[in-house]
């Protein structure tokens, strides 16, 4: 491969090797020198707007804008020279008469920062620290850099209404510089196209046009425009007050199989904002409105568990770690191997579920291990994890020439695959689209059908048919709303023929998080550790073992661990529920037993493509809440069986690398084989609520905006 052949260039009297085919605003933050800037982003194309970023070069005429001049070799540029300075200033200063600017230039400004922070939570930004972006705002930054301490230009408050009636996040366009940040990565990166400049002169602002809301525009909610906005114009409904965080964790998403990498902001020991990272390998920042908007209120819910508790004939009591443990071992120590069920949540770590499955096979004797899906799915399961586990990775999407989504929308979850989608269907792949209801791929569909899940089935082959043939990629995406559909099983059958007799690669976009990491873990009936990592290992690993739990049989102690929908255990003299936020459903567990959240405990996470992700542990746990690996082991200790001794992350990952070879290296390539027997099911899930279909989410502002979505499509 031939090495990149670097460029000299000189700035501010550096000589610099800088890479070709960048910017000199580019090849200057690559080299530690400051340039200021508003409307340039590192992952947005250059734009020019702000001319904050004016430079002098020898040989050309002016002052060129430095994210839009390309270096070349030899050139020689200036940055700090006295000209360059007082055009800036000139330049911003003219920004800053359409903008509240008082606070910028105010003598008392720090007096006022340290003593007057609880005056700011008004509804309009009007100066003196009333804006939700102080002291994270890009604009006071530049101002202190620039060297600007007064303007001579009056300032002219534009008066429009702050806009709150859309959910997630607020709109005070008195703020806005009109920098075009938020509508070039709406348009350019997220492919959606919500958002344009509206009306002229100073009437100017950013929106969707002929004055819908966002909701009525196919909005995404995804945030991107509220995280590239350097000012407040834009600012998040739970998250604006806070203020600059204390520090910053990466982490993994995990409401769903794509593994986005997540940046947490973190202050007094809460997540107040979660933020993409563009330089993500997985997801390139694309996030989903969950990931944006849902974590911080999920992980401090007021409903939050903060004690352990055991049920009495009066209601609730709390009671220490001890006493739980105490309960749990009396109730677990002695019964036979076929009276407990251990339920488990594709949503959990890969060290929680390993440490999960060894309590039900070597404390407890049993392959009754219950993840959800085996309720959700039925008879259906086997096709479905042979799809699971032989999918593409996402950027096939890239390459395809023909797109066939089937039940697959993208607006409120799978983002990565989604824009990978409306980039293909742009540049020239053949997009059919089928759903229940309207999606947000239609609009770039060449045919899309809104039709009853029942017809699926029977229109696979016709569309498939119109793809292009001849050795052509082509690429079938499996979505959520086929996973839930009685019908699925026809159309898993038909998927698995195009992948097998057609060479079509497929990916499916499911609800269940950690579902890879699941099987290798062996936190599966009949599937021991690392058995699903080996070529028809797992089909050996079930032979002559009951693959499926009998629901129907009433058991002694049914112990749920992670998020679950309890009513779909089978009936039980005692239940056990661990997790951090009460159960969906009606019934009452005996004993409940405080877990962590994702954000108070470390781990790892396998993703829909097979790569093993980390979770990072960003603060303490809430109040009394334990990690899921912690509580296990302590009950097997009491138990007084052969202890797992685990008292760190560190010592389970050890375990199962001697356990499950390879694991922590996987790319993909786990292999599953027919197992006997049918799944049983409590009855098979049909069509539900957006909101029961994407579980995980319970945020009062997501479902609110996704239920709004439904009733204008239904009503349309």
């Amino acid at each position: 491969m031939t090495k990149e052949k670097k460029l000299s260039i000189t700035i501010d009297n550096k000589k610099l090797e800088v890479r070709p085919n960048i910017t000199i605003l580019q090849a200057a933050r690559e080299n530690g020198i400051y340039i200021p800037s508003l409307c340039a982003y590192e992952h947005l194309p250059s734009y020019g707007a702000c001319r904050l970023c004016v430079v002098e070069v020898d040989g050309l005429r002016g002052f060129p804008t430095s994210c839009t001049t390309p270096v070349e070799d030899g050139m020689v540029i200036r940055t700090d020279t006295a000209e360059v300075r007082s055009l800036r200033q000139e330049v911003l200063k003219l920004l800053l008469s359409e903008h509240p600017a008082s606070c910028l230039f105010c003598g008392e400004q720090t007096e006022c920062k340290n003593y007057q922070g609880t005056i700011r939570k008004v509804g309009v930004t009007t100066g003196c620290r009333y804006c939700p972006n102080d002291d994270r705002c890009e604009l006071q930054l530049i101002t202190e850099k620039v060297g600007l301490t007064e303007t001579s230009y009056p300032v002219y408050y534009r008066g429009f209404p702050v806009e709150k009636e859309d959910p997630f996040y607020d709109r005070d366009y008195n703020l806005c510089i009109l920098c075009g940040r938020c509508v070039r990565v709406c348009n350019d990166v997220r492919l959606n196209g919500t958002l344009s400049f509206k009306q002229r002169g100073k009437l100017t602002t950013i929106g969707p046009a002929f004055d819908r809301t966002h909701l009525e525009a196919g909005c995404e909610f995804c945030g991107a425009c509220v995280t590239v906005c350097p000012t407040g114009a834009l600012s998040t409904k739970v998250s604006k007050w806070y203020g600059r965080p204390d520090t910053q964790v990466g982490t993994t998403c995990v409401y769903c199989p794509v593994g986005c990498k997540l940046i947490l902001q973190v202050k007094n020991g809460e997540t107040i904002d979660a933020l993409p990272d563009y330089d993500s390998p997985v997801d390139q920042g694309l996030i989903c409105v969950k990931g944006r908007f849902a974590i911080p209120e999920y992980v401090h819910s007021a409903k939050r568990y903060t004690s352990p508790q055991r049920l009495t004939p009066v209601g609730y009591e709390d009671i220490s770690w001890d006493q739980a443990i105490d309960d749990a071992k009396e109730r677990l120590s002695g019964i036979d191997p076929g009276d407990c069920l251990v339920m488990v949540s594709p949503q959990m770590s890969n060290e929680d579920l390993f440490v999960a499955q060894r309590f039900a096979r070597e404390a407890m004797k049993t392959e009754d291990i219950f993840p959800l899906l085996i309720s959700d799915l039925g008879e259906d399961l086997i096709p479905f994890l042979d799809l699971v586990m032989h999918a593409s990775p996402f950027d096939v999407i890239g390459a395809a020439q023909g797109i066939l989504s089937i039940g697959f929308d993208s607006t409120y979850g799978f983002a990565p695959i989604g824009i990978q989608v409306k980039a293909a269907a742009k540049n020239g792949a053949k997009l059919a689209a089928l759903n229940f209801y309207e999606s947000n791929l239609d609009v770039l569909a060449e045919t899309a059908h809104e039709t009853e899940p029942s017809r699926w089935a029977g229109m696979i082959d016709s569309l498939a048919r119109a793809m292009p043939e001849n050795g052509a990629a082509n690429v079938v995406i499996i979505g959520p709303d086929v996973v839930f559909d009685p019908g699925r099983g026809a159309i898993f059958n038909k998927v698995i023929a195009l992948r097998d007799v057609h060479k079509w690669k497929v990916i499916v976009a499911h609800p269940y998080t950690n579902l890879l990491g699941m099987l290798a873990t062996g936190a599966f009936p009949g599937i021991k550790p690392g058995e699903a990592l080996k070529k028809g290992g797992s089909a050996a690993a079930v032979k002559g073992v009951p693959v499926y739990p009998d629901l129907n049989k009433r058991r002694k102690v049914v112990y749920v661990i992670g998020e679950a929908q309890i009513d779909a255990a089978p009936p039980c003299d005692y239940l056990i529920y661990q997790n951090g936020l009460p159960p969906e459903g009606g019934l009452q567990p005996d004993l409940i037993l405080p877990a962590c959240m994702f954000t108070e405990s470390s781990g790892t996470t396998v993703n829909a493509e097979g790569k093993v992700l980390p979770i990072q542990k960003a603060y303490e746990p809430f109040m009394k809440s334990q990690p899921d690996w912690w509580i296990v082991s302590r009950i097997v200790e009491r138990m007084q069986k052969k202890a797992f001794k685990y008292n760190s992350v560190d010592a389970i990952q050890r375990d199962m690398k001697r356990q499950i070879k390879g694991f922590f290296s996987m790319k993909k390539g786990l292999e599953f084989g027919k197992a006997g027997g049918a799944a049983q099911s409590r009855g098979k899930r049909t069509m539900k609520n957006r909101e029961d279909r994407y579980r995980g989410v319970p945020l009062a502002s997501v479902v609110t905006g996704m239920k709004a979505v439904e009733e204008r499509r239904r009503h349309e």
